[in-house]
């Protein structure tokens, strides 16, 4: 046979697709998303909801379909903080009242099935606004009272939504986050 010179591929910062580059910027911009909200409960929470991989990759892998392929956001309410197993509250409905801009007043039903222990799951919340994540906070409101008020965190100010989400009394269970507009 014949023999052939070939020269290797050289790498170049030019050498990327225009689809590639969308792509590594798309993953830069979820990375970013986690570094924004993550916290010691954070990783906790994603890291139990996880099979199979970590927890940072989960929340990747859940929250890709909220960015486009610039790594813009769609719409912060694709946006998930919480994932894990508990159940969510049902017909959960929230409204800011006018007067008070910081007090939200939530009231949902549970399902009739919903017994014991896990009527003492506690409601958290983590408000957004503009990229920036308040850390998780507890409201104090249990599964069994079905509704109630609470503050607002302070920062970031002037939230536009807030993902609300149940935790177990021992703080080991979450619910999938659920994200309202205020």
């Amino acid at each position: 046979g014949k023999s052939y010179v070939r020269a290797a591929p050289v790498m170049k910062k030019t050498s990327w697709t225009e689809e590639q580059q969308l792509h590594r910027q798309r993953i830069s911009k979820a990375s970013g998303l986690w570094r924004a909200l993550r916290s010691e409960q954070v990783s906790k929470i994603w890291n139990s909801a996880a099979q199979e991989m970590n927890g940072y990759a989960w929340f990747m892998k859940a929250n890709m379909p909220a960015l486009e392929m610039d790594g813009t956001l769609i719409d912060a309410k694709l946006l998930k903080v919480s994932a894990g197993k508990l159940q969510v509250p049902q017909q959960l409905k929230v409204e800011r009242l006018p007067d008070d801009a910081l007090t939200i007043t939530v009231i949902w039903q549970n399902d009739p099935h919903t017994r014991g222990e896990r009527l003492n799951d506690e409601l958290m919340v983590v408000s957004f606004v503009d990229g920036k994540f308040s850390p998780v906070t507890a409201t104090g409101l249990v599964r069994g009272a079905k509704s109630g008020s609470f503050e607002l965190p302070t920062k970031p100010v002037n939230a536009t939504h807030i993902y609300l989400f149940m935790a177990s009394s021992n703080r080991n269970d979450y619910s999938e986050s659920i994200c309202f507009e205020v």
